[in-house]
């Protein structure tokens, strides 16, 4: 996995380095295990990769600026810290579902809700932190269509893999 795996936009924007990489992974598997999930999802590259980084930097630039060493703790106290900062995670849910809502719409020429986009691809548990944070973005509880909609988009983005159109 390189930068170039990424969204040149996004890994410019947000200013991504190859230790933000090493820094994600190790995050995640002090969280998830070291079999972490979102690793894979990352691993994908593209636009979905690119939207599973990009959460995954954004939360753990917030969480590391509360504790410089995070990094360096126990998977128990990284998971309690991360249950009790909901904020930085809300705020990751946000900033990527806006850039998936963003691809899905130059993609495939759709316009799909925030709502339905974290239903699909995070769960409920997710939608509710964001709901209940104070993160102001249009956060509106969608249909079932909506959400299998969004989950149609969602699943043609893994697909396209690595290609970035």
């Amino acid at each position: 996995m390189s930068l170039a795996d990424f969204d040149p936009r996004v890994v410019a924007e947000y200013d991504i380095t190859d230790e933000d990489l090493e820094q994600v992974a190790r995050y995640l598997r002090l969280l998830q295990g070291l079999d972490a999930p979102t690793l894979e999802d990352i691993a994908i590259g593209g636009y979905y990769g690119t939207a599973a980084l990009l959460h995954e930097v954004v939360e753990l630039r917030v969480l590391l600026a509360r504790d410089r060493r995070l990094l360096r703790r126990s998977p128990a106290l990284v998971k309690r810290f991360f249950l009790d900062n909901p904020e930085a995670h809300a705020l990751a849910l946000a900033v990527e579902h806006i850039y998936l809502r963003e691809v899905i719409a130059r993609l495939f020429k759709q316009d799909t809700a925030l709502g339905a986009l974290i239903l699909a691809n995070a769960g409920r548990w997710d939608f509710y932190v964001l709901a209940e944070s104070n993160i102001l973005v249009p956060l509106f509880e969608p249909t079932d269509d909506e959400v299998v909609q969004a989950k149609f988009c969602l699943l043609r983005l893994r697909q396209l893999g690595g290609r970035m159109l």
